[in-house]
């Protein structure tokens, strides 16, 4: 999916999901394809530090067994991060830490866009 095509569809995702702080697509490679922070963020090092987590996972998944990864959800004092990870790009949104019930509707939203 192009950068004209994704764009739309992540000012979408955050219409329709007000409590997004902020949502980018990113590479294998962790190069920022597109996003969108409400507030001003280095969004290239938060798309490159998501990629390095990728490559972390893919090696935990393999050594335990259990296969690539397809999402992970963290939990932070301030917040959450839901990053959903594809083959040819991923994508990573983040809330604040009062919504919680908003990751189920977020996650479905991220993993929706991969497809």
């Amino acid at each position: 999916m192009s950068k004209d095509q994704l764009e739309p569809k992540l000012a979408e995702l955050m219409q329709n999901i007000p409590e997004i702080e902020g949502i980018i697509a990113f590479s294998p490679d962790g190069k920022i394809i597109t996003g969108q922070t409400i507030e001003d963020m280095d969004k290239d090092s938060i798309a490159a530090e998501a990629s390095k987590l990728l490559k972390n996972l893919k090696n935990f998944g393999k050594g335990i067994g259990k296969g690539k990864v397809i999402e992970i959800t963290a939990n932070f004092k301030e917040g959450f991060a839901v990053i959903a990870f594809g083959e040819k790009f991923s994508i990573l949104s983040f809330v604040d830490s009062t919504n919680k019930m908003q990751l189920g509707l977020l996650s479905r939203g991220l993993k929706k866009l991969l497809v």
